[in-house]
């Protein structure tokens, strides 16, 4: 079972509450940072006490239930129900599911962008195959080379964060939703397209996430790069509608 109810606590309130030395003590955030530099922001509560030196899981769970019930409290935030109608505590900072006898953490969106906000950027961000990332706090250039199997161009975290704040996240060409389709889980998650191909600039340049880049779902950001020279949104648009 994935456990993927949303939660009504927006970036801005998370921010606050990390801020807030009543709300979030400095154990709280010793055990968010572990979770938030994980891979996809994903973590058991056994690999964390691991990291901690702790011998037992037991008082990392009793340590994610006291934050929740003070995020809660300081909110007045609706918390996850059990079906038998008790807050379920972890759920109000993670996503989570169930797996060959373990149950994984995983870090809320909105939650994730608050930890930005407050440890600084990190290079453990989920990335789609097609993209590399690069933590580039400074500038808007986008395209430096290097040599991995093959070249990728890397990718600026900032330039897609206001490019998905002027488009929004759902896709340009089709419309599709992934946090509307598949709750929580899906916010934000969308390719960042380039109109001009990196691979054609071939250097490194100021990118524009406005007027250079537009968020497209994977299926369509295939689908425009199924010919060597790219089709253009417009074009996907026209053969959704078989004209």
């Amino acid at each position: 079972m994935f456990y993927n109810e949303p939660l009504e606590i927006s970036t801005a309130v998370w921010i606050k509450m990390l801020q807030d030395k009543e709300v979030t003590t400095e154990n709280d955030l010793k055990i968010l940072k572990l979770v938030y530099e994980s891979k996809n922001h994903e973590i058991r509560a056994s690999e964390i006490a691991s990291r901690l030196n702790i011998p037992h899981h037991g008082p990392i769970n009793l340590q994610i239930s006291r934050f929740s019930k003070r995020v809660i409290h300081n909110t007045g935030v609706q918390p996850p129900l059990r079906k038998d109608g008790k807050p379920r505590w972890w759920h109000v900072p993670f996503l989570g599911y169930e797996k060959s006898g373990r149950f994984p953490w995983i870090m809320r969106p909105e939650l994730v962008i608050a930890c930005e906000e407050i440890f600084g950027q990190n290079d453990t961000e989920f990335v789609y195959s097609v993209e590399v990332s690069r933590e580039d706090v400074s500038s808007l250039t986008e395209g430096t080379v290097r040599q991995v199997f093959v070249n990728h161009y890397e990718r600026n975290r900032r330039a897609r964060k206001i490019c998905m704040n002027h488009y929004g996240s759902k896709c340009v060409v089709c419309g599709f939703d992934f946090e509307k389709t598949y709750g929580p889980i899906g916010k934000d998650k969308i390719h960042i397209h380039h109109l001009v191909p990196l691979s054609e600039i071939q250097k490194e340049y100021e990118v524009d996430p406005i007027r250079d880049l537009r968020p497209v779902c994977p299926n369509c950001h295939f689908i425009i790069h199924s010919k060597r020279e790219p089709f253009t949104i417009e074009e996907v648009r026209r053969m959704m509608l078989g004209k």
